[in-house]
């Protein structure tokens, strides 16, 4: 029988984002250091779908009272998400990313991270745009830039928030970790939004402090301001959204290393430039984190097949050279209706 921590690897390997195997190993020595044997064990006997304490230990035959201490331990070491379903608590596992990478917020460390960092290179990064559907999306930061209205309620920031009934404000994991490596970010920390559920979740957990809907739109309005790129998990209902920087987020890290970002990414929209209307001032591209804009010898080049349709360059442009635009109706994207939709298509494609 081959070691728990691989039959643990090959599980996460199956879900959503994927957790790949590679030469070196270090991606079972990541699990050490999270999960214990037993952990582990209990990881690997949970379905798919929800389910309490009771339903879990009935199926298995063990003791009720013990299985509650055992699921809620690692619910709080962020290696399974917690629900409340018709006032029953329930269980189930998740993906490595998103998931238990992200649940780590109050227990990253230099080893981990370093581990981390070199499975990023040899194996956990390709799976970030690896997938037909994927796990984040980037949508627009403020929609009356966009030229084309209405646009649709899960490509609304402003509106995804004002809809939502719990928010939560955690730090930025990214930012972080990069902090712990003893370097330099000069953007705010809390900036990651929860919402219900989710939102609940890093509360309970310790991860994040609720907030109202009007803090939730100044970190919002804050982001825009300081050229941060709206991410949020890919699905309709939106349960959380990230205010991210080039230079800490590892999506928009690796998207810049892309020749097409535009087409390794899910945006609905994309940048229309007017260059008859162009001064050449350049803050379009000292905005514009994936480099859609590049000033050369004093003169703007726009290169829509890197543009992954934020708008952080439309709401700074001094003379209205650059709108957002819809992309075309046959190119519109529909995201599933929740983010466990999004896993579970994901986790099919990954057999297909």
């Amino acid at each position: 029988m081959s070691n728990i921590y691989e039959r643990l690897r090959d599980k996460l390997e199956t879900m959503a984002t994927g957790y790949p195997a590679t030469t070196n190993g270090v991606e079972v020595k990541i699990l050490q250091q999270l999960f214990s044997k037993e952990d582990a064990e209990l990881f690997l006997e949970m379905e798919t779908r929800p389910e309490t304490a009771k339903q879990m230990a009935l199926r298995l035959g063990t003791d009720v009272a013990d299985m509650a201490a055992r699921l809620e331990a690692m619910a709080r070491k962020g290696l399974i998400f917690r629900v409340k379903q018709d006032d029953a608590i329930c269980y189930f596992p998740v993906p490595f990313i998103v998931g238990i990478y992200e649940f780590q917020l109050n227990n990253l460390n230099k080893p981990l991270l370093k581990d981390i960092s070199q499975y990023y290179l040899s194996g956990l990064g390709a799976t970030f745009h690896g997938q037909k559907t994927p796990h984040l999306r980037s949508i627009p930061i403020n929609t009356e830039i966009v030229a084309d209205h209405p646009i649709a309620p899960y490509d609304d920031a402003f509106a995804i928030i004002k809809r939502k009934s719990r928010i939560a404000v955690a730090e930025c994991f990214c930012r972080k970790a990069v902090r712990l490596y003893g370097k330099t970010c000069s953007h705010p920390l809390e900036t990651c939004l929860q919402f219900d559920t989710f939102a609940d979740y890093y509360v309970e957990n310790g991860m994040a402090r609720y907030i109202s809907t009007d803090e939730a739109l100044a970190i919002l309005r804050q982001s825009e301001a300081e050229g941060l790129v709206i991410h949020i998990l890919n699905s309709q209902k939106v349960e959380a959204m990230c205010c991210c920087c080039s230079c800490c987020c590892g999506m928009l890290i690796s998207l810049k290393l892309f020749p097409a970002p535009a087409l390794a990414f899910k945006s609905n929209y994309t940048c229309l430039f007017d260059e008859s209307l162009c001064t050449q001032c350049g803050v379009c591209a000292s905005r514009c984190t994936v480099g859609a804009f590049k000033m050369k010898d004093e003169k703007i080049t726009f290169y829509a097949n890197r543009c992954i349709g934020c708008g952080l360059c439309v709401t700074t442009c001094p003379v209205e050279a650059l709108k957002l635009g819809r992309k075309p109706d046959n190119k519109l994207y529909i995201p599933p209706p929740s983010i466990y939709d999004t896993f579970d298509i994901m986790s099919r494609e990954k057999v297909e």
